[in-house]
Formats: structure tokens, sequence, C-alpha cells
């Protein structure tokens, strides 16, 4: 019963991926005639004409991306491995603090943000972009970093402190290499906000200098019997790039996100 169950599951979120890729090499006449079926010719010149269309936008998303995770990792890293490590006053109240911000929905933040990043001269920028999303997603990866690092062998951390090594050298040579599983998750899912970001770039960008592929997508053109082939062409050339990171990470990923969920 739980074969044939996984199985289902595993059909209904393949078959809107199988459904994306047959449509974007038909025309619309194969569109409207074999909708659920592959039909040919096939049109793999949808993928070039979408391709020349956005990617001057894979780029800016690749900068974007890596932008925000790049400082997520660094913010969350040291905040879990400071409440892990140090005792201060009121350590448990900041900490709560901000575990709380993860039950603020983003949308109530758009205004407040664009009003800051428009004090600052911010707006159409790389950084407004980075900086805007990884305040959000750096409350739930400190609470995953610290419940990882809380995890981590006590007595490994007082050897290498009777043995002379600072804080610094600590967190460097011991802590971040026991603790790839769960960089690597954290990683991921900030990739994944980074990359699918919509409404903020909509809100804090205009003009084509630092868009993302995410926006370029609504402005993909083309003739009218190619024009949703084409479109959907693109949605498959912008997934790509999440596809092979989930793909060559999904072992670090299912490790990483048990063993930040669960304590010790």
């Amino acid at each position: 019963m739980n074969r044939w169950l996984l199985t289902l599951l595993l059909l209904l979120t393949l078959a809107p991926f199988y459904m994306l890729v047959i449509t974007s090499l038909k025309d619309y006449e194969q569109i409207l005639n074999q909708f659920w079926l592959p039909a040919w010719p096939m049109h793999f010149g949808n993928y070039a004409e979408a391709f020349k269309q956005i990617y001057p936008y894979l780029g800016n998303s690749i900068i974007i991306t890596a932008g925000i995770v790049a400082c997520v990792l660094i913010n969350s890293s040291m905040a879990g491995f400071a409440f892990v490590r140090y005792d201060f006053f009121g350590k448990n109240v900041l900490y709560y603090l901000i575990i709380m911000l993860m039950m603020v929905p983003g949308f109530l933040l758009l205004i407040p943000q664009f009003i800051l990043f428009k004090q600052l001269g911010l707006l159409n920028t790389y950084w407004a972009q980075i900086f805007g999303p990884m305040a959000g997603a750096s409350a739930m990866a400190t609470m995953l970093m610290r419940t990882f690092f809380e995890g981590l062998s006590k007595s490994l951390l007082e050897a290498a402190e009777m043995e002379g090594a600072g804080d610094f050298t600590i967190f460097t040579r011991f802590i971040l290499p026991l603790s790839v599983p769960i960089i690597s998750t954290v990683a991921i899912i900030n990739a994944l906000l980074g990359w699918n970001n919509y409404i903020w770039p909509l809100v804090a960008t205009s003009g084509n200098k630092v868009k993302p592929v995410i926006l370029a997508l609504s402005n993909i053109r083309g003739s009218v019997d190619h024009i949703q082939g084409i479109q959907f062409a693109g949605y498959v050339i912008a997934s790509v790039p999440l596809l092979l990171l989930f793909v060559f990470a999904t072992k670090s990923f299912v490790s990483g996100i048990t063993a930040g969920a669960v304590k010790g």
C-alpha cells in the first residue's frame, strides 16, 4: 500500500514538469491537438529563442542567489556558534526574538523594506535584492545551525581548547568542517529562495540592468505560432540550475535537514 501511495505521489509531483517539458517542444497547433502527449516534429528552436532572450538575466540571478546564500551562511553560522559557545545576559530572549521573525509574513515587510532601501539609495541594485531576502532567511538558518552545533561532540571542542585553540580556530577548523550537512541544507534552501523570489525583485528593481531571470520570463516574446513553446522553454532553462544543484546535493540536504531538525 505504501509503495503504491509513494508511486502515486511521485507521479503527481513529476506530472507538471513532464507537461512543462513536452509543451516547450511544441508549436501552437500541436499544443491544441496533442496537449497530453509529445508531438512531432519537436521544435528545439524554442529553446534557442528562449535562451537568446533570457541569458543576460541568468547572470543576474546567479549573482543575487550566490549573495543571498553567502550572507545567510555567514550570519547564521556565526550566530549559531555564539548561542552555543557563549553564555551572556538575555541569550535565550534574543534567540526567541530571532525565531519569532519566522512567524512574520513576508508581505508585511515589503513596504518597510522598500522605504528603507529607498532611503539608503539601494533600489535597483544587487544589494537590495540580496539584503532583503537575506534578512528574513537568517532566522530559520540560525535555528538550524544552533540545533546542529548543539549536537556536536563537546569533548572534541574541549580537547581543542585545551590544546590552545581559540574561538576563531575552533569555529573555522572544527565546527564548520563537521557541519557540512547543515551548511549544505541551509545553502540549498536559500538558493531556492533567492532564485525563485519574485515579489521583492518586482518591487525593488526597474529596468533591465539588475533584473533577475524570474522577472524576465514574463517578457519573453515570439511569433504567434511558437510563443507558448518559447515561454515554456524559458521556464525549463531557468529551472536547470536548481535541478543540478539539488541533484548533486541531495544526500547532504537530507542528512542536514534531519540533523538540524532534531537535537542530539
